[in-house]
């Protein structure tokens, strides 16, 4: 390693993930993220894949939490459909605001509320799986989503329901604790028994 007083990038990512998850979302063998860590203190860069370094330099950028990789493989699994979403602005400013067990996902903004739906979605087996899709009744410019168990990390897309263009997220979001929607890290995300109803059946109330 270059500079002595630097954590390992091994130790950064060790911190936040594990090895395998890295290297399942990086699409390379175990011993060949090993090899381009190694490469990566040792001041290889130029020897290390544009996918992983970007990975590697994000880590390093700031503190960063299981959620916030979580996010940006998200994020990176959209690269070839546009802008990165951490580098554009949302089109149509979204709120989410959490009460109890219940949240509430507001876009005071959209042109057509109407046209509008939320995908809430979790990790499940190593892949981001949509599990619920919430539509806003009539007038109303926000969705309520209800049927989430408490202490999980979810994340919210919103989007519209014409052509699927993406307005804003994915956000990350838990139910049973913070008011502000966003949750700061933590426990990985495990699915509970009841999946939200299709078409936001049930919010809004």
């Amino acid at each position: 390693m270059d500079n002595p007083g630097r954590t390992s990038i091994q130790a950064t990512v060790k911190s936040v993930c594990s090895i395998s998850y890295v290297s399942e979302k990086l699409q390379v063998s175990r011993p060949t993220l090993y090899k381009y860590m190694d490469l990566y203190d040792s001041g290889g860069r130029d020897r290390v894949p544009t996918k992983v370094l970007r990975f590697f330099d994000y880590l390093t950028s700031a503190r960063r939490s299981e959620d916030d990789a979580i996010l940006y493989f998200i994020r990176e699994s959209g690269r070839e459909e546009g802008p990165e979403p951490s580098q554009r602005e949302d089109p149509v400013p979204v709120t989410c605001r959490i009460g109890g067990d219940r949240a509430m996902v507001l876009f005071p903004d959209a042109e057509d509320p109407s046209d509008v739906e939320v995908d809430v979605s979790m990790e499940i087996d190593g892949r981001m799986t949509v599990i619920g899709r919430y539509r806003p009744q009539p007038g109303r410019s926000f969705v309520t989503i209800d049927d989430l168990i408490p202490e999980n990390t979810f994340y919210y897309t919103v989007r519209t329901a014409s052509d699927g263009r993406v307005l804003a997220g994915p956000t990350a979001f838990s139910v049973g604790g913070d008011r502000d929607g966003v949750r700061p890290s933590g426990a990985r995300p495990s699915r509970r028994s009841r999946r939200p109803g299709p078409l936001g059946t049930g919010s809004s109330s």
